[in-house]
């Protein structure tokens, strides 16, 4: 078995992998590629895959240098002609290997991204291509709605596919904004937790009807696309919403115990609480529940470090879970000091910053496990170090290193990202991610002069 599904970010390659391998009864292993990925650690990886009789899903494969796919290519044509001619053993980098006939490899490829090579001849005719542009949305809101438990599934998966298509079409555009089958899918994940919550307090059943739904439906909506929207575009998702949803509004209900904590601890940081700049806060606060990976838009000044550093200290008031932060400058060091490097002669591995933050929390040596952890890369996201961060930020949760070690992310562990602009990242990785824009109006001049002249008094 093996194929090569390519297309656009959001489009359904690695989850129709996984999906099929589940449906056939394969352990599915998901490898992030990139360029420090070298010969002997793809062989390795293909050893242990050939061993155990998994499938290995490699996720943007044309990342690879090129001179390197050429030398990938003969161990594939190794194992490929192994199972055709169904071996029990086969030789692979130099040793003699037990083949495992289930085993299968499928490459997973965004073409005419920045860092992309082009696959060379003898590699791409190891594959099947499958071309996959354009998912079906609708069927695929229909079923999701389903299995959080909405009755009315038929008709809300028409109307919200309809207004995401909408959103896509008249809302200004923005290096920042997506709405494609990620997004889309965020909303209705968030839509079934909010559901099952809601249906808690509910004491009458027969309350919950299409009407009850849909106005699950569009809080999420509301929760999830609000934040990342800017100023001129909210009172055109109004008018969209009501379009599709008559006679329905945003909501946004911002009531309750870390709101009032926000303003009291606003003085120990020396800032006003003003309701934009609070309002922030809680956007922020209500996306890291639908996101482990989220990124914090906008200028110089707008109060984004000060917005996660005052939520993550109120948070720590209110539900008394301790919480971390670690910042890092991804610009101001090497990709190598980032990620950690592997020794071409030892082949002994060094971890890097973003590394050794992460293993530190999964040893758990000092109860990391029941603390709360916000790791920030502080600086542009280009393609060049975010990259690697695709299969971190999407739902396999994994960073693969060129060791061929993989590391989880733990569920209390969130990738936040600063950043003044988007334009040089890709749709990959924005797509991946949880957006809040931060605007100039979020701060203003009055509440920078009081910020200042309370640091100097």
């Amino acid at each position: 078995m093996g194929g090569s599904p390519f297309g656009p970010a959001g489009t359904g390659k690695t989850e129709s992998v996984k999906a099929l391998g589940s449906q056939l009864g394969r352990f599915v292993l998901v490898f992030n590629c990139d360029e420090t990925f070298d010969g002997n650690a793809m062989g390795r990886i293909f050893v242990g895959l050939c061993q155990v009789g998994a499938w290995g899903c490699f996720d943007e494969f044309n990342r690879l240098e090129e001179r390197m796919l050429s030398a990938v290519s003969q161990q594939i044509l190794t194992i490929q002609m192994g199972l055709r001619e169904q071996a029990k053993r086969i030789d692979l980098m130099g040793r003699d290997i037990r083949l495992n006939q289930q085993m299968g490899i499928f490459i997973t490829m965004n073409p005419g991204y920045a860092g992309r090579s082009n696959l060379p001849d003898n590699l791409k005719q190891l594959f099947r291509q499958m071309a996959m542009t354009k998912p079906d949305k609708e069927m695929i809101a229909r079923v999701m709605l389903y299995s959080q438990g909405f009755k009315t599934s038929e008709n809300l998966s028409g109307k919200i596919v309809s207004l995401f298509e909408l959103c896509h079409n008249q809302l200004s555009s923005q290096s920042h904004y997506d709405f494609g089958l990620r997004s889309l899918k965020s909303v209705l994940v968030s839509s079934g937790n909010l559901k099952r919550a809601e249906k808690a307090k509910v004491k009458d059943m027969s309350e919950i009807n299409e009407d009850w739904e849909t106005k699950i439906l569009i809080k999420s909506l509301c929760d999830t696309l609000v934040p990342k929207l800017i100023a001129e575009d909210i009172p055109l998702l109004q008018s969209l919403l009501q379009g599709v949803f008559p006679g329905s509004s945003i909501i946004q209900q911002r009531e309750g115990e870390l709101k009032d904590q926000i303003i009291k601890m606003s003085s120990k940081y020396n800032l006003l609480p003003s309701a934009e700049f609070i309002e922030k806060c809680m956007q922020l606060f209500q996306i890291q529940f639908l996101h482990h990976g989220m990124m914090m838009v906008g200028p110089t000044g707008v109060g984004k470090t000060a917005a996660w550093k005052l939520l993550l200290e109120c948070m720590e008031k209110v539900d008394k879970i301790k919480g971390e932060s670690y910042v890092v400058d991804p610009k101001a060091i090497s990709k190598d000091d980032l990620y950690g490097k592997l020794d071409s002669t030892t082949a002994e591995w060094t971890d890097g910053v973003f590394t050794g933050i992460l293993r530190k929390i999964i040893d758990n040596a000092r109860g990391e496990m029941h603390k709360r952890h916000w790791i920030i890369f502080d600086g542009d996201v280009d393609p060049e170090w975010a990259e690697n961060l695709n299969s971190v930020l999407d739902d396999n949760k994994l960073l693969t290193l060129p060791s061929g070690e993989r590391l989880s992310i733990p569920p209390n562990v969130r990738i936040m990202f600063e950043v003044e602009t988007l334009k040089f990242a890709t749709l990959a990785t924005v797509s991946r991610c949880g957006m809040v824009w931060f605007s100039d109006e979020t701060v203003s001049s009055p509440m920078m002069y009081h910020h200042y002249l309370c640091r100097l008094a």
